[in-house]
């Protein structure tokens, strides 16, 4: 039996769900970068969508923020897949 698929032509790239989680949370970039240890630049250019979201960040981002690292690798997977010819 097939089933219907939701199959969208595009992605939320993980900047835009992250910059999201902070502003519900009240958090600068500037305080999770520093909750985090990465430099400020980087979240910025994270949330910019300009640098990836590396494992080790997606680590830090579960301890600081309670969102499980496989879902922040997950969500970049989907960005470089949809960005693939």
């Amino acid at each position: 039996m097939v089933g219907n698929q939701y199959n969208p032509d595009y992605v939320e790239a993980p900047g835009s769900v992250l910059k999201e989680r902070l502003e519900v949370r009240g958090i600068s970039q500037a305080e999770l970068a520093r909750r985090c240890g990465r430099s400020a630049k980087l979240i910025s250019e994270i949330i910019a969508g300009k640098a990836p979201l590396e494992p080790e960040t997606a680590l830090q981002l579960e301890k600081v923020l309670g969102v499980d690292a496989s879902i922040w690798t997950g969500i970049e997977t989907s960005v470089q897949i949809h960005r693939s010819p």
